[in-house]
């Protein structure tokens, strides 16, 4: 089984409801944030670098097959995670703006990529090295989704309780429209963004347990 074949029947997925895919992208999501909270937060300059240089290295690889596109989903993530969380310290304002921010770059992203390889090829994750826009689209996708979250788990946000019903309507609403006449990379875009909020909840949420925990054996 090719990479090709292996990602278009994750992303087809949407309609045949491939759970494991769907699983697995929410996990890659969860660690991306834990280490994405490690960048930004701690200004671990040396982990992001190593995670840039793992991205690259099974990029260059001609043959790093299906196997590389979890590792470097994490490693992206990661990035994304560290970007969303930069994006909202600089700004100092809130949530909502870097979302909006994020939101407007990722929708400008994939109609650029649509514009050039058509609909059809947003669905295209082929090999690691022949897709290189499915990467950045799916960073800027992740960093939105992250921003999202990190709008639920701050205090002190109004209007966070928008992304949680979001969430729990969205994912089976999109699960429920496998059987509809929708375009299948709005389906893939709409589940990975969602995905992806999940996935960075569950990151947050055992960042949270791991620092009480340290704090109560102090």
């Amino acid at each position: 089984m090719d990479m090709r074949y292996s990602a278009m029947r994750g992303t087809i997925g949407v309609r045949e409801a491939a759970l494991r895919f769907w699983a697995m992208r929410t996990v890659a999501a969860a660690l991306g944030e834990i280490g994405g909270h490690a960048v930004a937060g701690k200004g671990s300059h040396f982990l992001a670098a190593a995670v840039v240089a793992l991205i690259g290295a099974l990029y260059a690889r001609e043959r790093s097959g299906r196997n590389a596109f979890w590792p470097v989903l994490v490693g992206v993530s990661t990035l994304s995670a560290a970007l969303a969380h930069m994006a909202d310290r600089s700004l100092g304002i809130g949530d909502v703006v870097p979302s909006v921010q994020l939101a407007a770059l990722f929708a400008l992203a994939l109609i650029v990529w649509a514009r050039v390889a058509g609909t059809a090829g947003l669905l295209a994750v082929g090999s690691i090295r022949d897709h290189a826009p499915f990467w950045i689209v799916a960073m800027l996708a992740q960093a939105f989704a992250s921003s999202l979250a990190d709008w639920v788990v701050d205090p002190g946000q109004t209007g966070s309780s928008i992304v949680l019903l979001a969430v729990a309507i969205g994912l089976p609403a999109v699960a429920a429209a496998r059987w509809a006449r929708i375009a299948r990379p709005a389906l893939f875009w709409a589940a990975f963004v969602l995905t992806g909020i999940l996935g960075a909840l569950w990151g947050d949420t055992l960042i949270r347990l791991i620092n009480a925990g340290h704090a109560l054996s102090t």
